[in-house]
């Protein structure tokens, strides 16, 4: 029983890890992307809007995550970005109103 509960709570703490590290490596994205854009992150956050299953390049099972953020471009018009990682990989970045990045 004792170990059982063990389990879950590392099970837990591996998933909030890892969910901080993708996270980081979006905010770092998306933040990159509006400094080479020349317009500003809103608040400088990215917040997770999406979260599912699927599976990677190499076949593994890994979690897809969808981060949306904010900008305000250089007519200080409020702007939408989405930014998809696979498993810790950059799939997409989209700044809507601008196109893809990839």
């Amino acid at each position: 029983m004792e170990l059982t509960a063990i389990g879950v709570l590392l099970g837990i703490g591996w998933v909030w890890y890892a969910s901080m590290k993708a996270r980081e490596k979006c905010h770092d994205t998306a933040r990159d992307l509006c400094e080479r854009m020349g317009v500003q992150l809103v608040d400088d956050t990215v917040s997770l809007s999406h979260l599912g299953i699927q599976r990677n390049g190499e076949g593994r099972l890994v979690f897809r995550r969808v981060y949306e953020f904010r900008y305000l471009d250089a007519e200080w018009i409020l702007r939408d970005g989405t930014i998809i990682l696979v498993g810790y990989t950059l799939e997409s970045c989209l700044v809507h109103g601008q196109g893809a990045y990839h």
